[in-house]
């Protein structure tokens, strides 16, 4: 619906109003230079017919009247000098004709426009000139003065002539302006439409919706810049929905910690009653449970220190030392549920230190108790790459991730095990940045590999 507050209105309204306004008042210009051109080319045909007539010496009969009258579009009528009408071109009373000659002054030079006398006869008005002959006793005609009748008709439909152009042109040039404006707004209109309509939808939170029309006028810039802002609120979409995803995880991890630092205390002073009631080298098992109670200890520890929102405290260690560590206690997992768990520590990762030790130890269990729960052969790599880094790269022939979890894989409470929490990822992301590394995922030859980089501080 077109209203009058319509962009289309708004741009169409003053171009052609300003383009009428032009063009009435051309025409009037031409209209009244017109009609003095009119005027001027009246008194040169009657300053040629003057010259002409008034030093002839032939007689002015009415067939020579009808000549002269159809050369120079006027009517000649011839008096004597009582002023009795002689001859005469114009269909019209003789009376009238010399009625108005009697009142008419005879003149030698042209009047100028204002002050020529008309003559009305019949349905035609004329302007009308008189002037003397010379020597008219000596004539035979007898013809003592020549009236000249031009017809106003002839006068009228010059100036309009002349005004009709113009305005016909300017009316033209409106109908064109106005057609193609109308087309260009329309067009305008419904970019402005859709990139409105595109607006809304990154305003309802589709960060996704493309705004620009690749088109590189202003309003192609316009919605490029409304698509750089709706990128700008998708990443700060990103990071609220991190921050509030890290401050719940504060608190459930705070819970969490001050839950299990009890069980945990109990759980590991009933086992070391008990392994002093039996031999030293009695159970292999009870050496795995205190081991991986104090690992869970050293988890609950910095559980609460995250939930406070601080930091352990950094511990430098040897790589080698850490990775062996995490073999030594999840070896004994593994062969109770029967997984292949395969360990390739490359030599040359001895002597090399990394941040924190914990945070090594706690993601790569992390990862390796991912792999035992999903497959049943899991292989750890470990290698140095580029003198700068610990690779450790953790294989398993598990189903690999769902493809509805790819991307929010490493996200807080994203998973596809309906007992797990999905904070295993995030802890393993969360170590990788405090190590200055990353950790990185692929499938590869029906295999999913998790590879976790770690830069090397000494």
């Amino acid at each position: 619906m077109v209203t009058f507050r319509s962009l289309r209105i708004r741009l169409l309204a003053p171009l052609v109003l300003c383009s009428l306004l032009a063009a009435v008042a051309v025409a009037a210009v031409s209209y009244g230079l017109a009609q003095r051109w009119a005027t001027r080319d009246l008194q040169a045909r009657w300053v040629g017919i003057q010259r002409t007539l008034s030093e002839s010496t032939f007689p002015l009969n009415l067939v020579v009247l009808r000549l002269l009258a159809d050369l120079t579009q006027s009517e000649l009528v011839t008096l004597d000098s009582s002023g009795a009408v002689l001859q005469r071109t114009v269909d019209a009373p003789v009376e009238r004709i010399a009625e108005f000659a009697a009142e008419l002054p005879i003149s030698d030079r042209a009047g100028e426009a204002a002050t020529v006398p008309t003559l009305k006869l019949s349905d035609s008005r004329y302007v009308a000139y008189r002037f003397p002959t010379r020597n008219p006793a000596q004539r035979s005609d007898r013809v003592e003065s020549v009236l000249i009748l031009f017809d106003e008709a002839l006068l009228r439909d010059a100036r309009r002539r002349a005004a009709i152009l113009p305005l016909a042109t300017g009316l033209s040039t409106i109908v064109a302006l106005a057609s193609i404006t109308l087309i260009v707004t329309e067009r305008m209109v419904r970019r402005i439409t859709s990139l409105q309509g595109r607006v809304e939808r990154v305003a309802a939170g589709d960060f996704e919706s493309k705004v620009s029309d690749n088109v590189g006028d202003e309003l192609g810039r316009l919605g490029a810049a409304v698509e750089t802002m709706a990128n700008q609120l998708k990443q700060l979409w990103a990071t609220v929905h991190h921050q509030e995803g890290e401050k719940l995880l504060h608190q459930i991890a705070g819970g969490l910690a001050h839950q299990l630092r009890n069980s945990l205390t109990g759980a590991r002073m009933a086992i070391e009653l008990h392994a002093n009631d039996c031999r030293e080298d009695a159970d292999e098992g009870l050496q795995v449970a205190i081991g991986q109670i104090e690992q869970a200890e050293d988890y609950v520890r910095r559980l609460l220190l995250v939930a406070s929102g601080r930091q352990a405290e950094d511990r430098p260690l040897d790589a080698l030392t850490c990775l062996c560590d995490v073999r030594d206690s999840l070896s004994p997992i593994a062969r109770h549920l029967n997984v292949d768990l395969q360990w390739d520590l490359d030599a040359g990762i001895d002597g090399h230190r990394i941040k924190d030790g914990a945070s090594l130890s706690s993601a790569i269990s992390n990862l390796v108790l991912n792999a035992i729960q999903t497959g049943d052969s899991v292989r750890v790599e470990a290698r140095i790459r580029n003198q700068q880094w610990v690779q450790v790269a953790v294989i398993d022939n598990g189903p690999g991730v769902a493809e509805a979890l790819v991307d929010d894989l490493f996200k807080p409470f994203v998973t596809s095990r309906p007992e797990g929490l999905g904070l295993g990822l995030p802890v393993v992301a969360r170590a990788a940045e405090h190590l200055d590394g990353h950790v990185v995922w692929l499938r590869r030859s029906q295999q999913t590999v998790f590879d976790f980089y770690a830069r090397i501080v000494s």
